[in-house]
């Protein structure tokens, strides 16, 4: 059976709409199923800034070791833990950095993107040529969209009672949301793994920090105990997404990306029918992670 084929079959079994880019790094051989579909990005966005931190860095406009306070204005809903954190805490951009890939910290990484400026994310982006990755929302912005309240401070238990809005920004494929097709992504991650950003020793400082990812449910669900996997989950209701490099020897790395949408209004009123689903979604994505692996370890 090819992989493509494989992963076809995955995806069916899924009753999800996926969009897979699977790479070779090494040999160039590509698997690449509604890749050049666009999908919401959710917390995989969190790349593209991550890579605009790097250049900035590069140009001198900060230094990993300044420490930017937080504040009240600048906290978010989580994901992530700052926005428990005590107003005054002044954590290292390196750290803000790090809590934005490795736990998603949404309130992290809205300090980075007011602090690197929003519209030069996407900038960036398409001046590496990769202008199918749109990143003109904050997380706030986001959450405002799709939410009755955005309001940190608010009382959680409360908010999670409440249906977010699914026909504004936030769920739309288009440019005015983060958006980007798996291809793109897969694009993005190839050139950092190659060290064609800023430099290598910048792309070696991303891969570092995406290495250390701790949100391991999708993508490497059944790789092998201690393979390394750099890359970045997003999920939104009803979207769930990852993307990465699978290091599946020290001579084979993979470059993953899958995009999904399914329909999860059809079990909201069933917290059990929901989970059910949510990890049956998440076994597809591991499912996909592993024959890939498997392809090229």
């Amino acid at each position: 059976m090819s992989l493509e084929t494989e992963i076809r079959s995955i995806i069916a079994d899924s009753g999800a709409q996926m969009g897979v880019c699977v790479r070779h790094l090494e040999s160039g051989e590509e698997t690449a199923i509604d890749a050049d579909r666009s999908f919401p990005l959710a917390s995989v966005f969190k790349i593209p800034v991550l890579v605009e931190a790097f250049r900035q860095l590069h140009a001198g406009h900060f230094r990993m070791e300044e420490r930017w306070e937080l504040t009240t204005a600048e906290k978010n809903l989580p994901s992530g833990v700052l926005t428990f954190c005590a107003d005054g805490l002044k954590p290292t951009a390196r750290d803000l950095i790090t809590l934005m890939i490795i736990i998603s910290d949404n309130t992290a990484t809205d300090m980075v993107m007011h602090r690197l400026g929003v519209a030069n994310v996407t900038k960036a982006m398409h001046e590496l040529g990769l202008t199918d990755i749109h990143v003109p929302l904050t997380v706030r912005g986001i959450f405002d969209d799709m939410l009755i309240s955005a309001d940190p401070t608010q009382d959680l238990l409360e908010l999670a009672k409440q249906s977010s809005k699914r026909d504004g920004i936030a769920y739309s494929s288009g440019p005015e949301n983060n958006v980007g097709t798996p291809r793109a992504l897969t694009d993005l991650l190839q050139m950092i793994w190659r060290g064609e950003i800023v430099s290598r020793a910048a792309c070696d400082g991303m891969l570092e920090i995406l290495l250390k990812q701790q949100l391991y449910d999708r993508l490497p669900r059944f790789l092998p105990a201690g393979t390394p996997f750099a890359h970045k989950t997003g999920t939104l209701g009803g979207v769930r997404n990852d993307s990465g490099i699978i290091y599946a020897n020290d001579n084979s790395h993979v470059a993953v990306t899958v995009f999904c949408r399914w329909d999860d209004q059809s079990v909201a009123a069933d917290p059990v029918a929901k989970w059910d689903r949510i990890v049956a979604i998440d076994s597809a994505f591991g499912k996909i992670g592993l024959a890939a692996y498997e392809q090229y370890k």
